[in-house]
């Protein structure tokens, strides 16, 4: 089912939304040049919040030793971030080191898309009726979902919602 709204709660969530991607983008970029060796930061990315998950490094580089961070692996998502533990005594003062940067620069901001779907009349069991897909073209918010949102969200035929779609991705 295809859905549409200009409602302001929606439109306002969403500004704040972008506007923490945005800023957690930015803290991000600022841990990576801290970092050097060519530092990526990953993201957790679900229906209701986007937020840090840790650092992948492309080489075997790394700042400070390597003993000190932990071990990129699939289960982890392919990040890694300084050991807190089981850290050899001849790297303990390396390894306060790191952790003070680590602390200082490591990004804080979660963005949250929360209140937006609680407006929407949706939360986060909305993945589990089937895809869930949002995005904005101008002042409209479209959704496509199995399940039935709020009065105020108009259902759409999904011509509509498809031109729309190509629309945005055009545009962006």
């Amino acid at each position: 089912m295809f859905f549409k709204t200009s409602h302001p709660d929606v439109l306002t969530a969403w500004d704040q939304y972008v506007s923490d991607c945005q800023k957690l983008h930015s803290e991000a970029r600022e841990l990576e040049r801290v970092l050097g060796c060519g530092a990526r930061a990953l993201f957790r990315t679900s229906v209701s919040e986007r937020c840090f998950k840790g650092i992948c490094f492309s080489t075997s580089a790394r700042p400070f030793a390597p003993e000190l961070w932990t071990v990129q692996r699939m289960v982890t998502g392919w990040s890694c971030e300084p050991r807190r533990s089981r850290i050899p005594k001849a790297l303990k003062a390396q390894a306060a080191e790191l952790a003070a940067l680590w602390a200082e620069n490591v990004p804080r901001t979660r963005a949250d898309f929360t209140p937006g779907l609680n407006v929407m009349g949706l939360d986060f069991s909305v993945t589990l009726f089937g895809s869930f897909t949002l995005f904005r073209l101008g002042d409209v918010v479209y959704i496509e979902t199995g399940m039935k949102p709020a009065a105020h969200m108009t259902e759409i035929l999904s011509g509509e919602y498809l031109a729309a779609r190509k629309q945005a991705e055009a545009s962006s």
